[in-house]
């Protein structure tokens, strides 16, 4: 696993094309957004934050974060735990997979929660979906909350 040259850099036009050529399995195409709606739809959200995972300048994923501290009381809230960083989306590219890339960006997500005074992290990911990433996140210390939204369940992580 080599992660030490990783970078991650915020969503800009100078790197958003590298970013659109990024692809997931096409057995996978049921578990996220194509990257190009994913963008768009970032751009418009501005409590969102996106981030190019680049590898010796290179891209290998994407990540959106979202701090619901951030949030309109008319935004539906219903979707987050307040005191928790949410992991909007994450996707590392089908070549690059299994090198630590999604390890790192959740670790990525998780400094980043406890940089901004959150209580740590949270997700929702579809567990009964084939191919789904849940035994990475219960491998990273993430635990059900009990909740289910939108069909997926939902995960938080807090530092011990």
């Amino acid at each position: 696993m080599q992660t030490q040259h990783l970078q991650f850099l915020m969503l800009s036009p100078e790197i958003l094309d590298s970013l659109l050529s990024l692809k997931i399995p096409d057995n996978e195409a049921h578990l996220i957004s194509p990257n190009a709606e994913w963008i768009a739809e970032a751009a418009f959200m501005s409590k969102s934050i996106t981030y190019g995972l680049f590898w010796r300048k290179q891209p290998v994923g994407l990540i959106s974060l979202i701090d619901p501290r951030l949030l309109d009381q008319d935004d539906d809230n219903d979707h987050f735990q307040g005191d928790f960083l949410y992991v909007w989306r994450l996707m590392i590219d089908q070549h690059h997979r299994r090198q630590g890339y999604g390890r790192s960006a959740i670790r990525f997500a998780q400094s980043y929660a406890q940089l901004i005074g959150q209580k740590g992290v949270s997700l929702t990911t579809m567990d009964r979906a084939s191919l789904n990433a849940l035994p990475l996140y219960q491998s990273m210390g993430f635990e059900p909350t009990g909740r289910r939204l939108d069909d997926e369940i939902e995960l938080i992580w807090q530092p011990l």
